[in-house]
């Protein structure tokens, strides 16, 4: 079969799990079997990004939510660069990206649910409006890949035939988590954190289903009693200034360091020595697959694809959701029981490059490419 062309419709206006996931995959994906190609709705941070990794990325930007203008601009681009495939990830892409498809006639539309709309959008008004839009426009994918098992049971329950969705796990590359330690500088000394601190981190979005104030609350309650941990919030998003003020109305936040946006966490992860994930819902939990690489020890709760992550007891601990009191007791047990936490760190490493590489999606995901364009020519 000859070289596919696949475009990728993606906002890019944060670099999340989603970004992250088209990056890994790009970057492993066959370039003899697949050309890859990305459309961002947002310049940056992603844009950027992507094109130092080597992608052909551009964007058209969005100047409003009902900006649909785009989508005649978009569908030129498919036709003059040939798209034989348009993915599409995310609602605002996933509409955008599949009526341009349809308009440039391209037959082939595939969408990778990366988490649940329910929780994405708190606000009613906000969330029944994009389920609209995602329910109207969904009958134009022809295939759905879902991050996780835990999605693919709730794209069943939402209606769509199980025969039209396949689970492709995240994936990463182990390589890239296996960097020598810098002889220079380390963050930690960079951010004047005593070398004698154990460092616990949350990476993500700031945003209210990351579950960040039961982190916050967490540490609080161990502050109490602990002058031992340092706390790391990683990431930007919506929720930033209200995280911050809430951190000083807990009384902590001289233990407690906002980093803001990091492009390249692979080189802060080795100097953690624990990663929360508090997630109210994680599609799969992708954090937590880059701690586990770098043989970092994981707390997680128990929702969406993390426990098909994260085993409990074997591989890290699991807790339930917005479960403060269990959250705090999870990671004082980590710091105070630092050779099962390594066994436990080193057992998850071992997952990881058996299960979890950007090798064996970009595999996966190569063979769902060709088996829809063979379908496409039987028919």
């Amino acid at each position: 079969m000859r070289q596919l062309r696949v475009l990728h419709v993606i906002g890019g206006g944060e670099f999340g799990g989603a970004e992250r996931h088209i990056l890994n995959l790009a970057t492993a994906i066959d370039p003899s079997i697949v050309e890859v190609s990305v459309c961002c709705l947002f310049a940056d941070p992603f844009l950027k990004v992507a094109r130092e990794a080597g992608i052909k990325a551009y964007s058209i930007p969005m100047r409003h939510k009902l900006d649909f203008g785009i989508i005649t601009k978009l569908r030129e681009n498919i036709i003059n660069d040939k798209i034989d495939i348009v993915h599409t990830h995310g609602v605002r892409a996933n509409l955008v990206g599949r009526l341009a498809a349809k308009m440039s006639g391209v037959e082939t539309v595939i969408t990778t649910v990366h988490s649940l709309l329910a929780q994405d959008y708190p606000d009613t008004f906000s969330r029944l409006a994009n389920m609209f839009i995602e329910k109207a426009s969904g009958g134009i994918t022809d295939h759905f890949i879902a991050v996780s098992g835990g999605l693919q049971k709730a794209l069943i329950q939402q209606g769509i035939p199980k025969k039209k969705i396949t689970v492709v796990y995240n994936g990463l590359d182990p390589e890239q988590f296996r960097k020598t330690p810098s002889s220079g500088t380390s963050w930690r000394e960079k951010s004047g954190i005593p070398s004698e601190a154990s460092l616990v981190s949350i990476v993500g979005r700031l945003h209210r289903v990351k579950g960040h104030r039961y982190f916050l609350k967490a540490a609080a309650e161990l502050l109490k009693e602990r002058e031992d941990i340092h706390f790391l919030v990683v990431g930007s998003g919506p929720e930033g200034d209200a995280l911050e003020e809430f951190t000083r109305e807990l009384g902590i936040s001289d233990k407690v360091t906002f980093t803001g946006f990091i492009s390249d966490v692979s080189e802060l992860m080795p100097e953690l020595d624990l990663l929360v994930v508090p997630s109210l819902w994680e599609g799969f939990g992708l954090t937590a697959l880059e701690a586990m690489a770098v043989g970092i020890p994981v707390v997680a709760t128990s929702v969406g694809g993390l426990p098909e992550i994260v085993e409990h007891g074997s591989t890290g601990l699991l807790v339930p959701p917005a479960d403060t009191a269990a959250l705090a007791k999870s990671i004082v047990w980590i710091i105070d029981h630092p050779l099962e936490a390594r066994e436990m760190a080193a057992a998850a490493k071992s997952v990881v490059e058996k299960k979890f590489t950007a090798a064996a999606m970009a595999r996966k995901t190569e063979g769902i490419y060709q088996s829809m364009m063979e379908t496409r020519v039987r028919s």
